[in-house]
């Protein structure tokens, strides 16, 4: 019964700010999601993702031997996700960052932390950091409806994270000002998503919950079946097991939503996907801790 409190204690913010949002929402206030979605992908969550890095003292190899795995924990996840949207005629382009791209940052790492201590929290931030260039860049790609090696590079958050392993590297401390900064701007991201997510639940429709259960089950049964399998194949024991099931299983990351909504492809939709999910994912969360801490 203690786990499922400190397990709920770590998820209830995220649901209160969400909260927050969706009664703005109702309120019929104004709410600009563009510009909300442009401040985080471009600047909340690449200073997030470098006062993060450059505060973590990690292992290169296993920084390395985790990014990898979850690369391609990231290749699969699209293929067997595009395949069950086709199958479903469900729009691709809108719906397959949803089921693709979890939750490893505000919700995944405290979880990391949570089960391993600060060894767990280093192997979460490497997960955290390919996915999130995933998201920033694949994600962007689908849900813009193109891509090209010319605006990928043109995305802050490659040249961001390209930085602060510099400083990993070198064992450098960046100065004084640019941690703060990036510390002071990387904390707007994960309140303004959930905000954002937030207002649009306040619109959703009821006929959206439907793909949103189905969706949701695909995110979480796909995530766990893959993070198992790959553990197993990869021979990983300890911190690095558990975190990688943990980060497979994580709902969708409130940034689909973000994207979705900048490109007006069905928000409420996947905004459905990701709240769903979570409360699944709240809801099994007890079990799936009990899984990695004893397997």
């Amino acid at each position: 019964m203690d786990l499922v409190f400190q397990i709920a204690s770590i998820i209830a913010p995220l649901f209160v700010i969400a909260g927050i949002g969706y009664l703005w929402g109702r309120s019929g206030k104004p709410f600009d999601t563009t510009i909300v979605g442009m401040l985080t992908l471009n600047f909340g969550v690449p200073a997030l993702i470098f006062s993060t890095l450059t505060k973590l003292e990690i292992s290169l190899g296993e920084f390395g031997e985790m990014i990898g795995i979850f690369t391609l924990v990231l290749v699969l996840n699209l293929a067997i996700g595009a395949f069950i949207l086709r199958m479903f005629k469900l729009e691709v382009g809108a719906f397959l960052p949803a089921i693709s791209f979890p939750n490893n940052g505000n919700m995944g790492l405290p979880l990391c932390l949570f089960a391993f201590g600060d060894t767990g929290l280093a192997l979460g931030i490497s997960v955290f950091v390919i996915m999130s260039t995933a998201n920033a860049t694949i994600g962007f790609a689908f849900a813009s409806g193109k891509w090209s090696l010319a605006s990928t590079l043109k995305t802050p958050l490659v040249w961001v994270i390209a930085t602060a392993i510099i400083f990993m590297v070198l064992n450098l401390q960046p100065p004084g000002w640019v941690a703060n900064t990036a510390h002071i701007i990387g904390g707007m991201s994960i309140p303004l998503m959930l905000i954002a997510l937030g207002v649009s639940l306040s619109r959703l429709e009821v006929r959206d919950f439907k793909v949103s259960v189905w969706l949701g089950l695909v995110r979480l049964l796909v995530g766990f079946g893959l993070g198992v399998l790959l553990a197993w194949l990869f021979g990983l024991e300890g911190a690095a097991r558990g975190v990688l099931i943990l980060q497979c299983t994580m709902p969708p990351a409130v940034m689909n939503y973000i994207l979705a909504a900048r490109f007006e492809r069905q928000a409420s939709g996947v905004a459905g996907v990701v709240v769903v999910s979570t409360f699944m994912s709240l809801a099994t969360l007890p079990l799936l801790m009990l899984f990695v801490l004893t397997g």
